[in-house]
């Protein structure tokens, strides 16, 4: 229920009295005990008219307001994670209205950070920075919405910045990764078919292509040409697991993470290597999807394989391929793979095969 009555006109003017006299701890304070009385939800009548008295405020203390309560969210996020939907929202109405320079001293610290990281650990500043760029119109750096995606898939408490993530699409690809980048360039020549192919292959969530999705990818396959979506493949597949071109800060301890996965980039890995099962057998292919296999269960310190999950997938599109070159390569891979379950996937199909 919505706060009514005179002990809510009090707070309001405790607010209002904080407000003026630019006491951003007393600020901060009353705001989270608000957050708490509206169950987070500022778009009510009394969340309102508190976020009416903000408004109010000069630029300067508004922005330094904007500071300290982005930077209170990741503790929320631990000791309080209820409150922080809340607490990001009202974040988010703060800035509504304040240009690029206006808001300077609080997205640039926060854009430099996400363009040298691999993922936050806590994805609430990250998505309220990205919900109030786009509100604006304004167009994230590609370091930033890479990190936006990454986090939003690996963060410990992603908070809104997953669904801030599914609404952006371009680019299709992360860069930093040598066989995203290659493919990135090829993708800017080809036209938006090409692209609706990435997001195909970024839509299978399940470790194994069902009938649907398999059945949309043979008609955009047809629709673009089997050997040209082949050999554009077999091209990105065989970068997979060199150095990242743009370095950026680990996510799993100190130093720069050369070699760890983008989760984003190795979703569409995943997907890439269902749909190049469906193109015509070659030997390329066989060779491609072997390296991905080997590319996707290297192990990275304090990680584990880069993708067990991509490694499957490729392990299974050898399978479906089919033919002697696809076999010849399982047999190669049954004795390099050490990893349980994707040798398993190996041995079932020579074991399938053998008379």
């Amino acid at each position: 229920m919505e706060p009514q009555g005179s002990e809510w006109d009090a707070r309001v003017a405790g607010v209002r009295r904080a407000a003026e006299a630019g006491v951003i701890e007393e600020l901060v304070r009353l705001l989270y005990r608000v957050n708490v009385d509206l169950g987070g939800d500022w778009s009510l009548d009394a969340g309102c008219r508190v976020i009416e008295v903000l408004g109010r405020m000069p630029v300067s203390t508004r922005v330094l307001l904007l500071c300290r309560m982005t930077d209170g969210l990741e503790e929320t996020a631990v000791h309080a994670p209820s409150e922080c939907r809340g607490l990001a929202a009202l974040v988010v109405r703060l800035a509504d209205g304040l240009t690029c320079e206006q808001l300077a001293a609080w997205r640039k610290p926060l854009l430099a950070l996400a363009a040298e990281v691999m993922t936050l650990w806590e994805g609430w500043r990250l998505g309220c920075l990205a919900e109030v760029e786009l509100a604006a119109g304004r167009t994230l750096p590609d370091a930033v919405i890479a990190t936006v995606r990454r986090t939003a898939l690996a963060a410990e408490s992603p908070g809104d910045i997953l669904d801030v993530a599914a609404g952006i699409a371009e680019p299709p690809l992360n860069p930093g990764e040598p066989w995203a980048d290659r493919a990135l360039a090829d993708l800017a020549v080809t036209g938006p078919a090409w692209h609706a192919l990435i997001g195909h292959a970024l839509a299978l969530s399940h470790s194994r292509p069902g009938v649907g999705w398999q059945r949309a990818g043979r008609g955009m396959l047809a629709r673009l040409g089997p050997e040209r979506v082949r050999s554009a493949i077999n091209g990105w597949l065989v970068l997979t697991g060199e150095p990242r071109s743009l370095p950026v800060k680990s996510h799993h301890g100190p130093g720069t993470a050369e070699f760890e996965a983008d989760p984003f980039n190795f979703r569409a890995l995943h997907g890439l290597a269902a749909l190049l099962a469906l193109t015509p057998a070659h030997p390329e292919s066989a060779a491609a999807l072997g390296h991905l296999v080997e590319a996707s269960l290297v192990r990275i310190p304090r990680v584990g394989p880069r993708s067990h999950k991509t490694a499957a997938g490729a392990a299974r599109a050898l399978v479906q391929l089919g033919d002697q070159d696809a076999h010849d390569e399982l047999d190669r891979l049954a004795g390099t793979v050490t990893y349980p379950p994707v040798l398993r996937i190996i041995s079932g199909a020579l074991a399938a095969r053998t008379p």
